[in-house]
């Protein structure tokens, strides 16, 4: 599947832009505009006509100034996207975020309601906060001796990793979470990382603060919009599937589904089932 790229430039960062060739219907898709078009199945690609978005954290920096956490406040990059968009004359479509970028999503989808038809979230838990200490919780009680024995020597080799390129730590802490992100293993991530520029402060602050206390209640209630949530029965990457009990019990429309043999990536790991309920859910079945 060809992809075509362009960059745009806004506030200082360049942030870059794919799409593919095909002519179905529009997607937004949030996150990095270099890793999800590898990640990204053949399958969907060739249904759906996509538009993978960079987020600051992702973008290369065109002034020498000293960086702030006020440069990748949430609310900036909701703005970014929403000028990507009317920019490039998306119409209004499904917007899907894949793990952290899930909130991203979902309150681009609460700030911009007549940019977005359906929310999709991939493989991303309540938060990044209480909800994810339930994910240990389960990768001891459920996980294999096999995968882990893996997640203990890819953490020794995390550590090797960022002693060697600190500016890295994303990447290597995405890698070093092979283990538990992964249904196969061992399997080689690193190969989707190639090329990728991130800027630590920026998943510091967003993954670390923002996403930790954020509350997705309330951007649920500003929604009148279809809204699926899809995990991997198998993700221990973050907040397992069943941590979304109590919110989906106050939000009874939204759909969420559980995928067996299937981890962080459920599109890359079961595509032609993937595909299938996306369809099933953008068309409200």
């Amino acid at each position: 599947m060809e992809w075509k790229y362009q960059t745009i430039e806004r506030e200082g960062f360049t942030l870059q832009v794919a799409k593919n060739n095909t002519n179905g219907p529009e997607l937004f898709w949030i996150g990095s505009a270099l890793y999800y078009p590898r990640v990204i199945p053949r399958e969907m690609a060739e249904t759906y006509q996509i538009t993978v978005v960079d987020h600051r954290g992702f973008a290369k920096r065109t002034n020498s100034l000293n960086e702030t956490i006020e440069d990748y406040t949430l609310e900036k990059l909701l703005e970014d996207f929403n000028f990507i968009q009317t920019e490039l004359k998306i119409p209004a479509c499904p917007v899907i975020g894949h793990s952290g970028h899930g909130y991203m999503a979902l309150t681009y989808a609460a700030k911009y309601p007549e940019q977005v038809t359906n929310l999709v979230m991939v493989s991303t838990g309540p938060s990044h906060g209480s909800p994810m200490l339930e994910a240990e919780v389960y990768f001891q009680k459920d996980a294999s001796d096999l995968r882990k024995e893996a997640h203990l020597q890819n953490q020794i080799q995390f550590q090797k990793n960022i002693e060697e390129s600190p500016s890295d730590f994303f990447i290597h802490y995405c890698v070093s979470l092979e283990a538990k992100g992964f249904y196969q293993i061992p399997f080689p991530s690193r190969k989707f990382w190639e090329g990728i520029h991130t800027n630590k402060l920026a998943f510091d602050y967003l993954f670390g603060e923002v996403f930790r206390d954020i509350e997705v209640s309330d951007s649920f209630r500003k929604l009148s919009i279809p809204i699926w949530i899809c995990m991997g029965k198998e993700d221990y990457q973050v907040a397992p599937y069943y941590t979304w009990d109590p919110i989906l019990k106050e939000f009874p429309k939204i759909k969420m589904t559980v995928m067996e043999k299937s981890s962080h990536l459920p599109f890359l790991e079961r595509p032609t089932e993937f595909l299938n309920e996306l369809q099933n859910a953008l068309l409200g079945r």
